[in-house]
């Protein structure tokens, strides 16, 4: 796994809101991870089904570089109640 430097934006305060705002939809927001850059992606494993202490861990890509993983663990294998969400690596 690689770390990434975030570069400051050389945009001033008007220049920033104006990047922010959508034209499609009219809002002020930015993109989640899947779409703010073509390439990136989520990976779903399920380690457990069915039981007590259900477990998905979740890892994000940018390209074919990983960046970090998530790892969501449930009551039970209806998936319906979150016991802990934690990045682990």
């Amino acid at each position: 796994m690689s770390h990434i430097n975030k570069v400051l934006s050389e945009r001033d305060a008007n220049q920033t809101l104006q990047s922010a705002y959508n034209d499609v939809d009219a809002t002020i927001s930015t993109n989640g991870f899947l779409v703010g850059k073509v390439g990136n992606q989520v990976a779903l494993a399920i380690s457990t089904t069915t039981v007590a202490n259900d477990t998905e861990t979740y890892t994000f890509f940018d390209n074919a570089t990983q960046l970090y993983q998530i790892r969501i663990i449930y009551t039970d294998g209806s998936r319906n109640t979150i016991i802990t969400a934690t990045r682990i690596s």
